[in-house]
């Protein structure tokens, strides 16, 4: 106890001092002053400690409770972009295409038109008259002989002709001559027609046929006609008369192969060309022709083989079947025929079988920097336009909730994968971290996703092969196949659109396009 004096006074029963004179009356309201003062004196020390404990105890609780419940984050996921076009097509790839077309309908039509018989014995025709010579003649002709040399169609036949003939002597009678008449046989001529052939830019058949050749069938004297009393050998002259009946009839020979149809076998082919071939399921290999021109023309036997070459953008392609190519048969051209063939392989790699890959890899890894520690819980891949993709990672541990993570992929050809170079958190996410030791811990996040949040993509490539060789040897259509091989097939890119990765692979060809026409 101790004593305060502020005047006079005793100390009352409590050892507070009381103001004012001492009486032996009691004073009530002194004594509820003086437990007022008393109380002031004595509680503010306790408060003191008082409030220190509470504050301990609520600093202890929160640490208890931040170890318990670490500072969450669900940031939102990031908008979605209009996506980027389609990336470029490759150049046009080459695929020859050597078209063997018959000729043997064309053949059998110029046999129709060019007459067998010309004149008969009994009606035969007369010829103009030549200097002193009047002539009847009579023709018949074997069925012709087709053969093709290059471009060449050479067409030959015999032709048997008789012939009578009265021959004006001066001041003496007329003199009768003639071949082939009574029991002898008649004199032949052999005739060779050329005719160089070709396709047009309209896809028709052309043809300039021409005389090249009548002269007599052999040396024998049973092919000349002379009449050797007289000294007359009229021989050249039946050859002159058999090759100006066979002029007559050429330009009829180039009109019936100019209008032979044979345009539709054409379009019938490309037709096939412009259709998806379905090389297993939701597997399709697109030839997709653009233009074609021709080089050199051969032909044997009945047959003509045109040197094509086909401009085309073929690829295989991953998904439900693609529409129909939409390039009609265009204008034949000429031009070189050869050419390289790379197949664009185009596939789409679904962002449900990159999370799930993701998830095997990376799903319970932990990730530590300034003494803390995240680990991922889970890991989902999607587009969200512009070519660019999301990352959404769900973690806990010193950090807990939902990040973001934005970036372009990219193809990494050393290893064979997908990954993201660029890959960073989105504006919304960066937005709602803490700095000091949690943004350290995010960045150290953001540096291991990076290097590891890949998925591979090579083991693809061998199944590409092997469905592209597939493709390139199949029948595709009566009279029409492909066969050719593969080389070297490698990715050339990846794209990110909001539905899933573009993933484009070229593989190294040769592909020849074999058509068989009019058989």
């Amino acid at each position: 106890m101790f004593r305060v004096g502020f005047g006079v006074g005793e100390p009352d029963v409590d050892g507070l001092v009381r103001r004012g004179p001492v009486t032996d009356r009691p004073d009530p309201a002194g004594q509820e002053a003086e437990r007022s003062w008393r109380t002031a004196l004595v509680g503010w020390p306790g408060l003191v400690v008082a409030a220190l404990l509470v504050a301990s105890t609520l600093l202890i609780w929160n640490l208890v409770a931040t170890e318990a419940n670490p500072a969450r984050i669900e940031a939102p996921r990031p908008d979605i972009e209009a996506d980027l076009p389609p990336p470029e097509e490759l150049p046009p790839s080459s695929l020859s295409v050597p078209v063997r077309v018959s000729i043997a309908t064309l053949l059998q039509e110029v046999e129709k038109n060019v007459p067998t018989e010309y004149g008969s014995p009994e009606e035969p025709i007369e010829l103009p008259e030549k200097g002193r010579t009047n002539a009847r003649i009579s023709l018949r002709r074997t069925p012709f002989r087709a053969s093709l040399n290059g471009s060449l169609a050479r067409l030959e036949a015999d032709v048997a002709y008789r012939l009578e003939a009265t021959y004006d002597l001066p001041l003496l009678p007329d003199l009768n001559l003639g071949c082939g008449t009574g029991e002898d046989p008649w004199p032949r001529l052999n005739v060779v027609l050329e005719a160089p052939i070709t396709l047009t830019s309209e896809w028709a058949i052309g043809t300039r046929a021409r005389v090249v050749r009548v002269e007599a069938a052999s040396s024998e004297a049973r092919d000349r006609c002379e009449v050797t009393f007289a000294g007359f050998d009229i021989t050249s002259r039946m050859e002159d008369e058999g090759r100006s009946f066979l002029e007559g009839y050429t330009s009829t020979i180039d009109s019936i192969v100019a209008a032979a149809d044979v345009r539709p076998s054409f379009e019938g082919w490309w037709n096939i060309l412009r259709e998806p071939i379905e090389l297993d399921d939701q597997v399709w290999l697109e030839i997709r022709p653009l233009t074609i021109q021709r080089g050199a023309i051969e032909g044997e036997g009945d047959v003509v083989g045109v040197e094509a070459n086909l401009q085309a953008r073929p690829r295989i392609f991953l998904g439900e079947r693609p529409v129909l190519w939409d390039v009609e048969l265009p204008p034949l051209r000429e031009g070189p025929v050869d050419g390289a063939l790379d197949i664009l392989i185009e596939g789409a790699a679904e962002y449900d079988t990159g999370s799930r890959l993701l998830n095997e890899a990376l799903a319970g890894q932990a990730v530590e920097a300034a003494g803390q520690r995240l680990e991922l819980e889970s890991l989902e891949v999607s587009g969200i336009g512009g070519g660019r993709l999301a990352l959404a990672v769900r973690v806990r541990g010193d950090a807990a909730g939902l990040l973001f993570l934005v970036g372009t992929p990219s193809f990494d050809p050393e290893e064979g994968e997908v990954y993201v170079p660029d890959l960073d958190f989105s504006v919304e996410t960066s937005s709602l971290l803490v700095d000091g030791a949690s943004r350290a811990l995010h960045r150290q996040l953001v540096t291991v996703l990076r290097q590891r949040a890949r998925w591979p993509v090579a083991d693809a490539l061998g199944w590409a092969r092997e469905k592209l060789l597939e493709g390139l040897n199949r029948e595709l259509g009566d009279g029409v196949r492909l066969q050719g091989g593969v080389g070297e097939v490698g990715i050339i890119g990846v794209q990110a659109r909001v539905d899933h990765l573009v993933v484009r692979a070229s593989g190294a060809a040769e592909a020849t396009l074999i058509v068989d026409q009019g058989r």
